[in-house]
């Protein structure tokens, strides 16, 4: 069955050019951290590996029963893909093109897909229609008041959400200014406030967290050394086109370094709490 409709909601638009490098690199086809355990080594090359062994662990919380399932924040589309195989009713949204035409090939166009912001939508999906809504590491992005709304529109009475992603445990301060993240007890209180309850809870920040030392590497001893590059070339080929880049561009790129220099392991694991959530729409 192909897909019923995909809605595009233009202002909404934006490009992963980051996903488009990351894949292109070091072959890296999902969005989400890696799940590290047993054997398996916090390096580049087992990367791949450890973002399935997540998504593994993701699938097996949906619980029995559950048919029809909204991915919201479906990045590539693998795990899209991975429950499409399994015969779920799949609804995915992304605000990006790109990931969007991404998840329709690996579905099949099986799915149906909507190119625009959760907190976008309401009539164009049916409401109490899901059985389940899906986040994987998009709850950080859903602005919480109308992310709720939706959420209670969407599921069937005794539905549930699941949620992958991590949270602030600690307010950020000049150690980690780092603000991703929801708060988890605003998280906590807002779910309760809507109507759900907490099915199931496992924090696995100690498994995931070596992700952070492995995009660490990857952008201050890979990507910066390409950009530092970049700019001698242009001091010595056209130097007042240097100037005018350092001057508008110098300040940021040290900005960043100096934030991917503290987004390591052990800093993570003490500023946040990466936790999966399995909670149900009170009937």
């Amino acid at each position: 069955m192909k897909s019923e409709k995909k809605f595009q909601h233009k202002s909404s638009y934006y490009n992963d050019i980051a996903l488009r490098l990351m894949q292109r690199l070091f072959h890296v086809e999902h969005l989400h951290y890696g799940y590290f355990e047993g054997k398996l080594k916090p390096e580049i090359k087992n990367l791949p590996a450890a973002q399935e062994a997540y998504m593994k662990l993701l699938l097996k919380q949906i619980p029995s029963g559950v048919k029809k399932i909204f991915d919201v924040g479906c990045g590539t589309g693998e795990v899209a893909a991975a429950l499409t195989k399994k015969g779920y009713q799949m609804t995915c949204i992304a605000p990006d093109p790109y990931l969007v035409s991404m998840t329709e090939k690996k579905t099949g166009g099986k799915a149906v897909t909507f190119v625009d912001l959760y907190e976008n939508i309401d009539t164009e999906v049916e409401h109490g229609t899901f059985d389940l809504i899906l986040m994987s590491e998009s709850c950080q992005y859903i602005k919480p008041d109308p992310g709720w709304i939706n959420h209670v529109r969407f599921l069937k009475p005794g539905g549930y959400i699941l949620v992958a992603d991590f949270f602030k445990a600690k307010p950020p301060d000049e150690r980690n200014p780092s603000k991703s993240g929801q708060p988890l007890d605003d998280f906590l209180r807002r779910a309760d406030e809507n109507g759900f309850k907490i099915v199931k809870k496992q924090d696995i920040t100690k498994n995931v967290a070596p992700t952070m030392d492995i995009y660490q590497r990857i952008i201050l001893d890979r990507i910066f050394p390409v950009v530092e590059a970049v700019f001698e070339i242009v001091e010595r080929k056209a130097p007042t086109i240097y100037k005018i880049l350092r001057y508008f561009l110098s300040a940021k790129i040290l900005k960043l370094k100096d934030k991917y220099e503290k987004t390591g392991a052990d800093l993570f694991s003490e500023y946040k709490r990466y936790m999966i959530f399995l909670l149900q729409k009170k009937k």
